[in-house]
């Protein structure tokens, strides 16, 4: 996942920051390794890489979606871009999940109001509306 640099120049440090924190950076990084690359054992073999058990809850945190339409996400994602790539399923990716041991901390600051929250994607963007005195 994330790397670390040392800062010896601030403008390629900031893009650098700037980067990591895209979500098509995780996507990417999953869709170079979907699939698992160790060696055939006796009994059932994973499919698919940790990277992409972790990038479908990290969508789920990220965007507060089930893990269905989660995949659903994911696959429209890939026929976006043009890969044909099989997805895991929402039940795999749980059992795996969970086999993990990673918790994904919610950073949210009133979770109690989340529902009013909404966010547009569309061309120019990500806009996010909140119906709170503090939104945007």
């Amino acid at each position: 996942m994330p790397q670390k640099m040392r800062v010896s120049n601030c403008h390629e440090y900031n893009k650098f920051l700037q980067e990591r924190g895209s979500i098509f950076c995780y996507i990417n990084d999953a869709i170079e390794n979907w699939y698992e690359n160790c060696p055939k054992m006796q009994g059932g073999n994973y499919i698919y890489s940790d990277k992409v058990v972790i990038l479908v809850h990290i969508i789920v945190s990220f965007f507060r979606i089930g893990l269905r339409q989660t995949v659903g996400f994911i696959k429209g994602y890939l026929q976006q871009i043009g890969r044909d790539l099989a997805v895991i399923s929402y039940s795999q990716a749980s059992r795996r999940f969970k086999k993990l041991n990673i918790k994904i901390n919610d950073c949210r600051i009133d979770k109690n109001n989340m529902e009013d929250i909404e966010i547009a994607i569309d061309s120019t963007g990500i806009s996010i509306y909140n119906n709170t005195q503090q939104g945007k």
